[in-house]
């Protein structure tokens, strides 16, 4: 067993224009299969030396919480050499349950954030919420009932975000996040009670943005600018329509690296692959910025989209994902491309999230009852 501090070299000094703490690990090593097991304890990289935390308020509580674990992890396979049981790594997960002095429910999302490894977008997620609760002063473990839960759930549907309140899924997803740090504190022995268990959050139904028709989308592809930025803008929609990349993802996009007709690449949100297509329209912008598509920040992005839609007679709240629902369902399912082809198209984990993305249009109905009519039933 070795004690092994900030593995994955993101740690920073606490005086650093971005400070970042990092993760006391412990190595351990049972019958040739090593894991790494935190300890709970997350420093800077200033307050770690010699093996030890150092310059710390809580440095003899930390050193002596670090000491507890490695005794306790000894102590476990010992007593299955004694009692001639099998030992299993399960028999870890509870190690690091002690509470720190002076940790509240918001420095414990802190502290055991780095260790669930979050996409990218997710832990920004995470962090929105972090910041949620902090805001409304909702920071100690004692504070964690049903009552605050639904004091939380009515600030929620009291927001408005850009003129409009919040929909349920978002605010379901807020609980979401809230829940799995209580139930991870109950796993730990931190808190007793889940008091989402007395209380039921509806998860509500996603609300689908407007999508557009291949008319619409024609009359994008022939809009003539003279305006160099709001071409740009164009043809960086026209890409997202006819690839289904989301804004994050065009923007870490490498066509240079393209296989052929195929894209691939990891989402930005949630690290899961995608595998798209690189139809003939995508070529043709590509050409005209050799493979280079041009980079801009998302607020300026949307706000030329609005004149763009209105050149073109389009009324319809046009945003970046627009062209994502576009590309699911106008460009591939109602042409007859497969759910799941669409899916891994798309980069979702879970076909059940495209069903919600690409809505069955009457038309698609029509053209497979089309093709059904021709089968020899």
């Amino acid at each position: 067993m070795k004690v092994v501090y900030d593995r994955k070299k993101v740690a920073t000094r606490a005086k650093d224009a971005h400070p970042r703490k990092g993760t006391v690990c412990l190595a351990v090593i049972v019958n040739g299969e090593r894991r790494f097991i935190s300890s709970g304890v997350h420093v800077y990289k200033n307050q770690w030396a010699g093996g030890q935390v150092v310059m710390h308020p809580q440095a003899l509580e930390l050193n002596e919480r670090l000491n507890n674990v490695q005794a306790a992890i000894i102590e476990i396979v010992n007593k299955c050499d004694r009692e001639g049981c099998v030992f299993a790594w399960s028999m870890l997960d509870r190690l690091y349950v002690q509470k720190p002095t002076g940790t509240s429910f918001t420095d414990y999302i802190e502290a055991v954030m780095p260790d669930r490894h979050l996409a990218k977008g997710t832990k920004v997620y995470h962090l929105k919420v972090l910041n949620f609760l902090k805001l409304h002063k909702v920071t100690d473990f004692s504070q964690l009932t049903v009552d605050t839960i639904l004091r939380l759930d009515n600030i929620l549907h009291e927001r408005r975000v850009k003129g409009k309140p919040l929909c349920q899924t978002s605010i379901y997803g807020y609980h979401k996040v809230i829940r799995t740090y209580i139930h991870q504190a109950i796993c730990v022995g931190i808190m007793q009670h889940d008091p989402y268990s007395r209380i039921k959050i509806p998860k509500g139904e996603s609300r689908m943005r407007d999508i557009l028709t291949m008319d619409e989308v024609q009359r994008v592809k022939d809009l003539k600018l003279y305006n160099l930025d709001l071409q740009r803008v164009r043809d960086l929609f026209l890409v997202q329509i006819f690839t289904g990349l989301a804004y994050s993802d065009l923007m870490a996009a490498d066509f240079t690296r393209a296989d052929g007709d195929t894209l691939r690449g990891s989402r930005v949100k949630t690290g899961c692959e995608y595998n798209t297509v690189i139809l003939e329209p995508v070529r043709e912008i590509l050409k005209r910025y050799h493979n280079k598509l041009p980079r801009m920040t998302y607020d300026h992005y949307l706000k030329m989209l609005k004149p763009i839609a209105e050149m073109c007679g389009i009324h319809k709240d046009v945003a970046t994902h627009t062209g994502r629902h576009t590309f699911a369902t106008t460009i591939t399912l109602q042409h007859g491309v497969p759910l799941e082809v669409v899916s891994k198209m798309l980069g979702h984990k879970s076909v059940k999230t495209t069903q919600i993305y690409a809505r069955v249009q009457g038309c698609m109905v029509q053209v497979q009852a089309e093709r059904l009519s021709k089968l020899a039933l």
